[in-house]
């Protein structure tokens, strides 16, 4: 049965990379959101990793392979003050049975009301545009390998148009039996559309393929984490073409970007600092949001961010702020409770 088990996991992830190596990025991606760090440890660590195993019953919803039975009966709470009074959040449940890890996510981002108006400039009234995500997560381990699945359905609304899709998440872990080191692989968000706001969208689902190592030497209280995202496609850097540079002299500057900030614009730092049993400090860097949000005019945070965990028998709280931009950061707050002592 376990043999079995390997066995169709193993097909099925062949099939999904293979199916997603096949996409091309193109038009406006929608669902976007589903890309957005789920909790704070999560985003002070640069907002995306794939390998970190410690528990945290949020993980699942970076990979599903992250599900593990360490977080059994453990629900999490997450809140997120993005930009211009949008709000995310996102709420995480896991529950292990017969050795089988389950876990239960929901994704929600309000984007408010806005004054809807027509051609002539008169008002319509209010309407409000929002997002939301159910996942269902299922893992298992074989050995040193842990292998993960999770099913999503997605909505979104803008006014009277909506969109709708089934997604699929899947992943892997392996977790060296010894070393306090592991590596991870998710590919994320394959799926179909059944609706799309309206007939004339050529939108894209947020696909990615992300990969992932984590490590503490062992004499040292840090924890390194590297991961790597959009290994589908070489250049993700975008170029805005009306923008026209110019040298000392007044000559156009070609505008490209380099061989060497292509690769890195693929690439995700993270550190946890391990201060004691019941205190974290995260720092992280993310070189795709640094670049392509920074201000060359204005000094800023943009691709940096930092956060607190502090842990404790009953529950864990957390923080994190996220560098985007002059015009705004992101704030996330963060509560995990572990049911299963609070029960005691």
């Amino acid at each position: 049965m376990k043999n079995e088990l390997r066995t169709s996991y193993t097909l099925l992830f062949l099939l999904l990379t293979t199916q997603l190596m096949a996409q091309q990025l193109g038009g406006t991606e929608r669902f976007s959101f589903l890309t957005n760090a789920v909790s704070p440890s999560f985003s002070a660590l640069g907002g995306m990793n794939v390998s970190k195993t410690q528990a945290d019953p949020n993980a699942f919803l970076q990979n599903p392979a992250l599900l593990d039975s360490a977080t059994n009966n453990q629900i999490a709470l997450n809140f997120h003050s993005y930009f211009a009074s949008t709000q995310f959040a996102t709420v995480a449940y896991t529950k292990t049975i017969a050795k089988a890890n389950f876990g239960i996510g929901i994704q929600y981002l309000n984007y408010g009301t806005f004054q809807g108006m027509d051609i002539l400039g008169n008002s319509t009234g209010e309407f409000y545009a929002k997002d939301v995500a159910l996942t269902l997560s299922h893992s298992r381990r074989q050995g040193n390998i842990t292998f993960g699945a999770n099913l999503k359905y997605v909505n979104g609304i803008i006014e009277q148009y909506s969109a709708s899709a089934i997604l699929l998440d899947f992943g892997g872990v392996f977790k060296h039996p010894k070393l306090d080191l592991s590596y991870g692989i998710a590919v994320k968000n394959i799926g179909m559309s059944f609706r799309d706001y309206t007939d004339k969208e050529s939108s894209t689902l947020p696909l990615d393929v992300q990969m992932g190592l984590s490590f503490k030497p062992q004499y040292m209280p840090v924890r390194f984490s590297l991961t790597a995202h959009h290994l589908y496609k070489y250049d993700i850097a975008y170029l805005d073409k009306s923008i026209i540079k110019k040298d000392l002299n007044g000559n156009v500057i070609e505008n490209t970007v380099s061989t060497s900030d292509k690769i890195a614009r693929h690439f995700v730092l993270g550190l946890e600092l391990l201060l004691s049993k019941q205190v974290n400090l995260l720092v992280g860097y993310n070189h795709l949001r640094s670049q392509e949000l920074s201000q060359t005019t204005a000094g800023g945070l943009s691709g940096f961010s930092v956060g607190a965990l502090f842990k404790s028998k009953f529950f864990n709280l957390s923080y994190s702020f996220s560098g985007y931009n002059n015009a705004g950061n992101v704030n996330s707050l963060g509560l995990v409770c572990n049911l299963a002592r609070i029960g005691r």
